[in-house]
């Protein structure tokens, strides 16, 4: 039950983050900051694969002990 706890937790953090950097990317590209927008635009990219990887593996892990789909909260 701390593993789903962890993941529920650490998938919702990473959400934020990318929808914060997805914010920071579309002013910095609006602004004309490229350095700026790209690193943005990568911080989101690598935030949102990393929580999708995070969760889908927690229920990946609690399928092959074949629990249900569990409650992350």
């Amino acid at each position: 039950m701390k593993l789903n706890t962890f993941a529920g937790w650490a998938g919702y953090g990473l959400f934020v983050l990318a929808i914060a950097s997805l914010g920071v990317f579309l002013a910095a590209a609006g602004y004309g900051y490229g350095t700026l927008a790209i690193a943005a635009g990568c911080i989101c990219v690598v935030a949102i694969a990393c929580a999708m990887g995070l969760v889908g593996g927690v229920i990946k892990h609690d399928h092959t002990l074949h629990r249900q789909t569990p409650r992350l909260l």
